[in-house]
């Protein structure tokens, strides 16, 4: 069944009274509790007392009840600039322990896998971890991320004001370098992938600590914008760069690897950035 309430990752007692009345060692648990990348830059006590202290706090309420499936939104806030740049694969992460993430949000997800990967060994639990890359949906209070620029300018566009083609308000402000490129994923395609995974037999996960890509679409800023046009010609924009933004747009990888989760899970995108817009 689906577990429907409300209580903060944070408080432990809290977690384990939920666990305890709605849970049992057939249950599968999502970890999905963690601010996004600006955030965490913003505020990395608070994100590091949700995300890491939250994951102790779940697993060890499902340690009291004998759950073994924990699920895990990674991100690719995870890679960093020694990582691939084209099919970059969670394996790659599993495999590279140490590499430098270059951000607080990527160790702090790191920290996540390092806890699982305990929790398996302690507790014969079956962690899996997706890496998800930004999100593209319609839900317009999501959170602070590198990647919701795309979202912003997709909803400022209607409402841009034109005369003969040309943007007579206030322009879009885009706060990454317009020409990097970086992975997506609609939300659409993204929840075929995480049920896929969640649902695939043991025995068929083949990568290393159950961690899979949940790969989509890559695009710049710029190729986002040419696309946008093509329904409203006068969308404008302006280049200011965000530091945190800027930064972690120019450190994640172009591309995640699409081979393992098609081989595992069955999974492959079906929105480009044609559809998506």
């Amino acid at each position: 069944g689906i577990c429907i309430g409300s209580v903060d990752v944070t408080d432990a007692e809290g977690l384990v009274k939920l666990f305890e009345e709605h849970a049992d060692a057939n249950t599968s648990v999502w970890n999905l509790a963690a601010p996004l990348s600006v955030d965490t830059a913003l505020n990395p006590a608070i994100a590091e007392a949700i995300t890491i202290g939250g994951m102790k706090n779940v697993l060890a309420a499902m340690a009291k009840v004998g759950a073994k499936k924990i699920c895990f939104t990674d991100s690719i806030g995870s890679f960093g600039a020694s990582s691939p740049r084209v099919g970059a694969s969670a394996r790659w992460l599993t495999k590279n322990p140490t590499q430098d993430p270059g951000s607080d949000y990527g160790l702090q997800k790191r920290g996540c896998r390092e806890l699982m990967a305990d929790f398996a060994k302690k507790h014969n639990g079956d962690p899996r971890f997706a890496v998800l890359p930004g999100v593209l949906h319609s839900n317009s209070v999501w959170g602070n991320g590198t990647t919701e620029y795309a979202l912003d300018a997709l909803l400022s566009a209607p409402h841009q004001a034109t005369t003969l083609g040309l943007p007579t308000g206030e322009s879009y402000t885009c706060p990454v370098d317009p020409d990097v490129r970086m992975p997506m994923v609609f939300v659409d395609d993204l929840m075929r992938g995480l049920v896929a995974l969640q649902e695939a037999e043991p025995d068929v996960l083949a990568e290393p600590e159950n961690g899979y890509c949940i790969p989509g679409l890559s695009f710049s800023a710029n190729e986002l914008f040419s696309e946008i046009r093509k329904h409203y010609p006068g969308f404008g924009f302006r280049v200011q760069l965000d530091a945190n933004m800027d930064k972690f747009a120019k450190l994640w990888p172009d591309e995640l690897a699409t081979e393992e989760p098609l081989r595992d899970l069955g999974y492959k995108p079906e929105v480009g950035l044609e559809e998506m817009v």
